[in-house]
């Protein structure tokens, strides 16, 4: 089984494919799984299609097993969703439109069964779990992944959901490492802590402006891999790298993909970084926008190599 995580695609449609083109290839040769760190949707305009073609993947389509864990967006979506009836509050609405929710909303007006909406959208979204702890070890830690803070507690099933909408929800997928816990007093309360003792943890929510897209806290043993999709979005078209990561035999393989369906480079991470081979990233871009068939034709020595690890 081979597990990767992607984090705050934020609607780019382009990379969404590219990535999910080359994870059904490598599922025709393996058993993949795909953690979905928050943010799939707003901003970009192709986040609906994304999020039906998530939910038709969850039910089914395809080889590509996805878990998708739940961040400040698809709170917000869901926050919107409940208020969304006629007399109820529109704090939450306002929230959504002015955080890139208007691409959805406006989906959503258009819809022809609006029955869709309470029996589909809101059940899914409230459902999403908020973290998730893998046993595989990076330099001594398990991994743990959530979409902006650590919660409180770590339990080996997970108890938070977009549904349970209660300050540690809140802090999970919205509190930042640069912001302060302490209103008046920042000097002596300190910036928000991330880290959590025995874990690396991988977030996403604070986008990067990085080349590699992605960013490693020693102190806090904290790697940030949201790859500035959200910026992107909004016509920042220098911010073109998404990190891939995956886990596999105590340490990170990181593919960096672009919006042009392409993988600039790729490292790997056990404590330290190290770059991969032209080889190893010429086994990986096989996979890229070949079918497996005609990535046979074309490579099968490197076929041959892949399929003997």
């Amino acid at each position: 089984m081979r597990k990767y995580i992607v984090s705050d695609l934020h609607g780019n449609g382009e990379v969404y494919d590219s990535i999910m083109g080359y994870l059904d290839n490598v599922s025709l040769v393996d058993d993949v799984e795909l953690y979905i760190n928050g943010d799939l949707i707003d901003r970009g305009l192709d986040g609906f299609r994304m999020l039906n073609d998530v939910i038709e993947r969850i039910n089914g389509k395809g080889n590509v097993k996805i878990h998708y864990l739940g961040g400040n967006h698809e709170l917000m979506m869901y926050q919107a969703l409940l208020k969304r009836k006629p007399g109820g509050s529109i704090d939450h609405w306002c929230d959504w439109m002015n955080n890139g929710g208007w691409v959805i909303e406006a989906e959503l007006d258009a819809l022809e069964d609006e029955s869709l909406i309470d029996n589909l959208y809101k059940p899914f979204l409230g459902e999403l779990e908020i973290y998730k702890e893998f046993d595989e070890k990076i330099n001594g830690n398990n991994i743990l992944l959530v979409h902006a803070a650590p919660p409180k507690d770590v339990y080996d099933n997970c108890h938070l959901k977009i549904k349970d909408n209660n300050l540690e929800v809140e802090d999970c997928v919205w509190k930042r490492e640069n912001e302060y816990d302490g209103f008046l007093i920042p000097i002596i309360v300190g910036k928000n802590d991330l880290s959590k003792e025995g874990y690396l943890v991988i977030k996403g929510h604070t986008p990067l402006k990085e080349v590699s897209g992605y960013l490693y806290d020693e102190e806090q043993n904290v790697l940030n891999i949201d790859g500035g999709c959200a910026y992107y979005a909004i016509g920042n078209f220098k911010v073109d790298h998404v990190p891939l990561v995956e886990v596999e035999d105590g340490r990170l393989s990181i593919l960096t993909f672009n919006h042009n369906n392409e993988i600039i480079d790729g490292h790997y991470f056990d404590g330290r970084f190290s770059t991969m081979t032209e080889e190893e990233l010429q086994k990986c871009d096989m996979f890229i926008d070949h079918s497996y068939d005609n990535c046979r034709e074309k490579n099968k020595n490197l076929i041959k190599e892949l399929l003997e690890i």
